[in-house]
């Protein structure tokens, strides 16, 4: 159970630090990430859990993919490829478990787990990288097209 209560400490640090040095896509990322997290821990838990397909994490991973996506699609950063493409092996774990029933529950629910440290470690590296070029730079662009010129 300690590890449940380490991932939500390391989560909340790194995205409390995007919140308040990053740039948008760093925020974004640090919102979509916490929401995820947040819908994923409204779920109910029981002695069942990750012995099939969990199809509503499932939703839940595939909306936070779109997200993810959307930013690094717009975002002026390379980084958000990065945790999209490893969000993208969260949702191949739902389609192993779909395909072999008989993955074991602890794999199933272990390995997406995982995969979140990688993610959070990537956003933090961002951060950093964006205060540093707005130290050398003066500014960091937040989108490769002016978006703001939209409204």
């Amino acid at each position: 159970m300690i590890h449940i209560y380490v991932f939500h400490a390391f989560q909340a640090l790194v995205c409390v630090y995007a919140l308040v040095a990053g740039g948008k896509p760093e925020r974004a990322v640090a919102v979509m990430l916490l929401v995820a997290s947040f819908a994923t821990l409204a779920l109910p838990f029981d002695a069942r859990s990750f012995h099939a397909l969990e199809v509503v994490g499932l939703i839940i991973d595939l909306g936070l993919m779109g997200g993810l996506v959307a930013v690094a699609l717009v975002a002026n950063r390379f980084w958000p490829l990065w945790l999209s493409a490893i969000h993208l092996l969260a949702i191949g774990i739902h389609g192993v478990k779909a395909l072999d029933a008989d993955l074991m529950p602890w794999m199933y629910a272990g390995a997406g787990g995982k995969l979140a440290y990688p993610m959070l470690i990537i956003l933090a590296a961002g951060v950093m990288r964006h205060r540093n070029r707005i130290v050398q730079q003066g500014s960091d662009p937040d989108w490769s097209w002016p978006v703001e010129a939209r409204r």
